[in-house]
């Protein structure tokens, strides 16, 4: 079974993934967190906001959307607990994140198009009252979300080799496709601008075969659970697009060429960070360059783990540059991007 997720929330942590597997053979990992900025800044003034769903269809466009759930085989009722879900995505992430305090707001009766296509704005009136109930400075709305659930199935002939021999087998497939679209804006009333307006398309598909059919489509999720996953995600991607947001991320250290690296495994485990630094800075001026630059790229990860971003740089440089280390430019290339990421999450934060 695989489940694949396309959508840019995950590049970043693939490109990490991708540059630590290099090192694989001669280290360990060790795992942290990482708070990286929002793709947008949202105004200093803009602290307590409220989200509220508006996705779901008047009651002229209510037979519109029955049609379209008959036709693409969809749960009657997949978008509206799939807004609901989209929703409850941003508000965990935003939850998680240091920069606003939300509140989901419900109980009140806003009506979109029930489609893709984005509803009339709300009026300053009716969003400067929403602000004044809730006590918020700016109201996230949902303003539109929809839903297509795709099906595929068949049967293919493939060798297996069994006694010793190869036999052909069916082998059943069914692949579940889920695209999800989500659109939001962000109401100022104060300075009564539109802060955002932006559209979330996901994509997430599960893929299962066996040897017998029955076991294929019980291991894949209900349409409507699908539906559920992928507009919880789509919350969270907003959630990134609009607010800092903590990333658990996988750092490498090296663990062999040196006795002593394998000592520190025990202080890294126990997040006693300056206790293996003094290790490692015993080893940095090795005369063996190899010992030297797996040392000094250890160094940069302590200091990373300290809150030290430009002495991990020097380090990773010392690595790279002084003792040949090529893995310490993947590293530092890391480094420079969170150094860069600290300016605008400053910014950001109002800090």
């Amino acid at each position: 079974m695989y489940c694949t997720i396309k959508s840019p929330a995950f590049i970043y942590a693939a490109i990490l993934f991708f540059t630590f597997s290099l090192l694989s053979c001669s280290t360990s990992q060790v795992a942290m967190e990482v708070l990286v900025p929002g793709d947008i800044a949202v105004s200093q003034e803009i602290n307590d906001v409220g989200i509220v769903n508006r996705s779901l269809p008047a009651d002229d466009e209510k037979f519109t959307n029955f049609l379209e759930g008959l036709f693409t085989g969809e749960s009657i009722l997949a978008d509206k607990i799939g807004s609901e879900n989209c929703l409850i995505g941003l508000a965990n992430e935003l939850h998680d994140s240091p920069r606003f305090n939300i509140e989901i707001i419900e109980g009140i009766d806003l009506r979109g198009t029930g489609t893709r296509e984005f509803p009339a704005l709300l009026t300053w009136g009716e969003v400067k009252n929403l602000c004044k109930t809730y006590k918020v400075d700016a109201m996230i709305v949902l303003e539109t979300f929809d839903s297509n659930i795709f099906l595929e199935q068949g049967e293919e002939e493939k060798e297996k080799k069994v006694d010793g021999r190869e036999i052909l087998v069916i082998e059943y497939y069914a692949e579940l496709n889920v695209d999800v679209n989500a659109g939001w804006r962000i109401y100022d009333p104060v300075n009564k601008v539109i802060v955002d307006q932006n559209v979330y398309r996901d994509h997430i598909s599960w893929y299962e075969d066996d040897e017998k059919p029955e076991k294929v489509m019980k291991r894949l999720p209900s349409k409507r659970e699908a539906v559920n996953q992928a507009a919880i995600h789509a919350g969270n991607r907003y959630a990134r697009r609009i607010s800092p947001t903590w990333l658990k991320v996988n750092r490498a250290y090296y663990t062999k060429g040196h006795d002593d690296f394998e000592l520190t495994k025990r202080y890294v485990k126990t997040n006693s960070w300056d206790e293996a630094a003094n290790v490692w800075q015993r080893l940095v001026d090795s005369p063996d360059l190899k010992i030297a630059g797996r040392a000094a790229y250890n160094m940069a990860l302590a200091s990373e783990m300290n809150g030290d971003l430009e002495i991990a740089i020097a380090w990773a440089k010392k690595s790279y540059e002084e003792c040949g280390n090529k893995k310490a430019l993947h590293y530092l290339r890391i480094l420079e991007r969170r150094l860069a990421d600290q300016q605008i999450l400053q910014q950001q934060m109002g800090e």
